[in-house]
């Protein structure tokens, strides 16, 4: 659902219009606006405070997409790229917004779902013993769904074919993190192992695994995308996109309940970035990318992102 909702919006990157009632339905999963028939809603599924403000972001793609003038400060359009290879819609201060939705929900849904959800003690101090077969126990079966919001196959890492969303980017990122092995191997297999075993001792110490390293890999994201705003600095599509993913990147993190980042942090390096990102300089983007690399105890690696 989150893919065909993000091909739709990406529509506006060749100048076509949006409609704000079909982006809203593809969120609610109403009136069959998908291509194939799902059973479950984003919507649903979205952290309940973040709602609105996606709802409102569609709302104001749709509205902005409307103009069909070149993006630049202060009117919204598609920005193209110096090499002309690359267009994305901009707001009328540099935001993409489908960066924004598209990145928001893999924080609001697909994160927020495996760490705050279904690796919780609601979900997690359920029964261990009765079996459902396809399912396992109760326990094994909500274990099972925090891994497949990850977006790896099962295989993962040995073989990657089918990786998706997080998983895609934890390969990414696996070179200087070696996040790869850790949060399949330390975290995912190891606490359904111990789950099976009975061993919720060590289940525990796999949540944290998983935790730990979702949010170092959401985190190495960001400052990736920070390091590649600074290169491009002089390309006002490119900076627009990687910045518009970034802010998007640092907000996510507020879905992890053990994050080592506060609400108040966030919110300090999405206004180092600022609100235009066309009026952003090379010095906010350095400032918040150090801060950021400091709070995540990254900074050895900041460089290299």
């Amino acid at each position: 659902m989150l893919t065909e909702l993000t091909n739709y919006m990406k529509l506006a990157n060749n100048g076509q219009s949006l409609d704000a009632k079909k982006m809203l339905d593809m969120f609610d999963n109403a009136n069959n606006p998908f291509a194939k028939v799902y059973a479950k809603k984003l919507k649903d599924k979205c952290a309940p405070a973040d709602v609105q403000i996606f709802e409102n972001y569609m709302r104001a793609l749709a509205s902005t997409s409307q103009s069909k003038t070149a993006g630049k400060n202060g009117v919204a359009g598609v920005v193209t790229s110096l090499d002309g290879s690359k267009k994305y819609f901009c707001d009328e201060k540099g935001f993409e917004h489908i960066q924004t939705i598209e990145k928001g929900l893999m924080g609001a849904v697909l994160y927020y779902q495996a760490t705050s959800i279904y690796l919780e003690s609601d979900k997690m101090n359920v029964d261990n013993l009765t079996v459902t077969v396809g399912e396992g126990t109760q326990m094994e079966h909500h274990w099972d769904e925090s891994f497949g919001y990850f977006g790896a196959p099962q295989t993962f890492p040995l073989v990657k074919d089918g990786e998706r969303f997080f998983a895609k980017y934890a390969s990414a990122r696996d070179a200087m993190l070696k996040c790869n092995t850790l949060i399949m191997n330390d975290g995912f297999l190891k606490g359904r192992a111990a789950i099976a075993a009975k061993k919720l001792d060590i289940r525990d110490e796999a949540i944290k695994t998983v935790r730990e390293q979702w949010e170092k890999i959401i985190a190495s994201t960001a400052i990736s995308y920070l390091n590649g705003s600074r290169k491009d600095f002089l390309d006002d599509a490119l900076r627009n996109h990687q910045l518009s993913e970034a802010v998007a990147f640092i907000n996510m993190l507020k879905h992890n309940p053990t994050r080592k980042i506060s609400d108040t942090q966030i919110q300090a390096l999405t206004n180092k970035i600022g609100n235009n990102l066309y009026e952003t300089t090379p010095a906010q983007i350095l400032e918040a990318r150090d801060e950021l690399s400091k709070i995540m105890n990254l900074e050895i690696l900041r460089e290299q992102f």
